[in-house]
């Protein structure tokens, strides 16, 4: 007869088992119906941009057509460049306003650790208003 722990650990890596089976049999669906669709997608594109040539072609001539759709798409290309630059820019400096704070609050704490040696209660006074005061902030907007 098993022990109950052996019961707990086996009943556990079961379901663990079911679960991790489970997700990699969805990611593989996704994986492929994503594949397909993005197949799908690109072809649908590349006859879209050569129907456009052709009209183009048939308004303008075949030149023309063809060096104002390549500007059309160099000109997309150069505003999408653009927007994902400014999207790093931000992040990073997002990302240096957070180290800054977290530079902050260990700043904070050392200091709260070096008064919690001399006077007990004033530093668990301190250790909490710092824990209200410092508390992780949800990122989620409640408005």
């Amino acid at each position: 007869m098993l022990s109950l722990g052996a019961i707990l650990v086996q009943n556990l890596v079961t379901r663990v088992t079911d679960r991790v089976e489970e997700t990699v049999d969805s990611a593989r669906r996704n994986a492929i119906g994503g594949l397909i669709a993005g197949v799908l997608l690109v072809t649908a594109y590349v006859l879209a941009v050569v129907g456009g040539a052709v009209l183009l072609a048939e308004r303008y001539g075949t030149a023309p057509a063809l060096f104002g759709l390549a500007g059309g798409f160099l000109l997309l290309a150069i505003i999408v460049l653009v927007v994902v630059a400014a999207r790093n820019r931000r992040e990073r400096e997002l990302r240096r306003i957070r180290r800054q704070q977290l530079a902050a609050r260990r700043d904070l704490m050392a200091a709260a650790a070096t008064v919690a040696t001399q006077k007990p209660f004033a530093a668990t006074a301190v250790a909490l208003a710092l824990g209200f005061l410092l508390a992780p902030k949800s990122r989620r907007d409640d408005d």
